[in-house]
């Protein structure tokens, strides 16, 4: 009982979170993921959730405009995967990886960096296969200026975003006490 318990009240911490990351206001969504990823470490499947709620933490922190924070997640979670055997999953967390970071680089008005994270994209997985990735590398390679409006819809065109209206679930949803930093 006392798991199944702890699972749902993780997730419905979770759950508010995304809640307030979808209102705009990440500093609060920031703290319930902070304990939901708490709450499941040493729990069954709690490296899923883990990553998971690092995901939707990314996005906060991107939404912020704490590039810099995303890139040091970005790069530890990189060192993390290269210590693994290589496989098609860990090349797609690589290339996912590595668009994000691009992104966090065009953010910072850095485009010749994030062209590297685009050739590593091209060289490891191949044209085609992330359509963000390759839209990105044609326009840096064509000198386009991409204003952070242009960055940010062709984000959300692409579902770049896991956490929006349309994906919550506030029946679930649990609010923290104001206690709990």
């Amino acid at each position: 009982m006392e798991k199944d318990t702890t699972y749902m009240l993780h997730l419905g911490i979770a759950e508010k979170g995304k809640m307030y990351a979808v209102q705009g206001n990440h500093k609060e969504a920031l703290r319930h993921y902070k304990e939901a990823i708490k709450m499941t470490q040493g729990q069954e499947m709690g490296e899923t959730f883990f990553q998971h709620y690092m995901q939707c933490t990314l996005e906060s922190l991107e939404l912020m405009g704490a590039y810099d924070d995303v890139l040091n997640y970005c790069e530890k979670f990189l060192e993390l995967l290269n210590t693994k055997e290589e496989s098609d999953f860990i090349s797609k967390y690589k290339t996912d990886t590595w668009q994000r970071m691009a992104f966090q680089y065009l953010h910072k008005d850095d485009p010749e960096t994030a062209l590297e994270y685009l050739t590593a994209i091209t060289k490891e997985a191949g044209r085609g296969k992330l359509k963000m990735a390759d839209t990105l590398f044609n326009w840096i390679n064509r000198r386009y200026n991409l204003t952070k409006k242009q960055i940010l819809d062709l984000q959300n065109e692409n579902h770049y975003f896991i956490v929006n209206k349309n994906n919550l679930k506030p029946e679930i949803a649990i609010e923290l006490p104001q206690a709990i930093p």
